[in-house]
């Protein structure tokens, strides 16, 4: 092995010249394997031997290389630190960007807050857990390091509701959220099955919501819409200075620490501002923290996230610092004319990037900073390289790694133009 791909696989070469993708390997090791079918610009691989083992480090979890979840667990410490950010650093580098890239900033392992399980009836026994690596079957969990001792202990709950609603042969997905109730602690649950939910189903969700502590169990159908089937108490979230109320299905960050994190980094980017365009705002993350230094315009595509905004900054005192837009800015990106009275935009979209809003920013004149946020390495790159040639400079990167074990990365930069 050479190299380590950025999923995490190891990387070699044939004699005949063949780049292959070997799952679990790291660089320094001497393998056999069997060469499997086409997979981006070389082919999947299977270790048939090991000749020579480098250097490596101990599996936290017993569904290593079968769960599809976490893919890097045999990696050191130290060397899956530099590969998580030389991630980030490989994904500038590719738009010709050399930028100062900070130390990957980490959460606690057992962090994670919200979790999607995959649920199957298979006979008399139903499955629950999570898909395995690169296949359909599930792989049936009983803990999971990476999870908060909350959703854990909920498995075995969760197991005996999806038998409850399924038949054999049937699936459902079931996202459990921890969030913040009026005596602490508790669960936001989303059911989804293929089926519409039947009198069973709604019994069987009753019954869980009974004795579950949930705060609210919701169910999403094939359209992606969430309605409420039991709402026990107020699901809220602590965002700085104020608490918002989240709809059913409503983002939030996958870890608290992760959260404070990238937080504090928006902030410090945002830092003299006078005025900020707060585009994908979600149910405002950033938004309340930004208010303490400026105005904020929040922008966001779901109308129910921005309602709950809205309502938040009312109820904590801040509704003369912020208001709220709906807007799809992926259709509809702010245009200049719109942005003639902010001086700092700060971004935070899905996957995909804002690469039509970055064009619409650089001109712009009166933008002076940017802080983007992005979940995606490779477009953040791409926008930030629309920033630099539009005449920002940009700062150093924070790498967040709020997905811990797995190729998934977190970025922040703040940008300067000057007059």
């Amino acid at each position: 092995m050479t190299a380590l791909a950025a999923q995490g696989d190891g990387v070699a070469e044939t004699e005949d010249g063949r780049r292959l993708f070997i799952p679990f390997t790291v660089p320094g090791d001497d393998v056999d394997v069997l060469i499997g079918p086409a997979r981006g610009d070389g082919f999947e691989a299977r270790v048939l031997s090991f000749a020579r083992k480098a250097p490596r480090g101990e599996a936290f979890c017993p569904h290593f290389e079968t769960c599809g979840g976490c893919s890097v667990q045999h990696l050191t410490e130290a060397d899956y630190r530099a590969w998580k950010r030389g991630l980030l650093v490989q994904a500038l580098s590719r738009r010709g960007l050399a930028l100062e890239v900070l130390d990957l900033a980490a959460v606690p392992r057992d962090a994670r807050r919200r979790v999607t399980f995959q649920a199957e009836r298979t006979g008399s026994a139903v499955v629950l857990g999570f898909a395995e690596r690169r296949g359909l079957r599930i792989e049936g969990i009983e803990a999971c390091p990476l999870l908060a001792a909350g959703l854990n202990g909920l498995i075995p709950s969760l197991r005996e509701l999806a038998a409850a609603m399924l038949r054999p042969g049937e699936r459902a997905r079931l996202a459990a959220a921890r969030v913040e109730g009026p005596e602490g602690p508790a669960l936001d649950l989303v059911v989804e099955r293929d089926r519409e939910p039947d009198l069973a189903a709604r019994e069987a969700l009753a019954e869980f919501a009974r004795t579950s502590g949930a705060a609210r169990i919701s169910w999403r159908d094939a359209a992606g819409a969430v309605e409420p089937v039991a709402q026990i108490s107020p699901v809220t979230a602590a965002f700085g200075p104020a608490s918002v109320e989240l709809p059913p299905g409503g983002f939030m960050q996958p870890t608290a620490a992760g959260e404070d994190i990238l937080r504090s980094t928006v902030v410090a980017g945002a830092k003299g501002a006078a005025r900020i365009a707060e585009l994908y705002a979600g149910a405002g993350t950033f938004t309340f923290a930004l208010a303490g230094i400026a105005h904020v315009h929040a922008v966001d595509g779901d109308a129910a996230l921005m309602r709950a905004l809205g309502t938040g900054a009312g109820r904590s005192g801040l509704g003369g610092r912020v208001t709220a837009e709906t807007r799809d800015l992926a259709a509809r990106p702010l245009l200049p004319g719109e942005l003639k009275d902010v001086d700092t935009v700060v971004l935070d979209p899905p996957r995909a990037g804002a690469l039509r809003q970055v064009e619409q920013i650089v001109q712009a004149p009166g933008v002076r900073r940017v802080v983007m946020v992005s979940c995606n390495p490779q477009t953040f790159a791409r926008d930030l390289r629309v920033l630099v040639d539009g005449g920002f400079v940009a700062g150093a990167v924070t790498p967040v790694d709020q997905f811990p074990y797995s190729h998934h990365l977190e970025c922040v930069a703040a940008l300067t133009r000057e007059n």
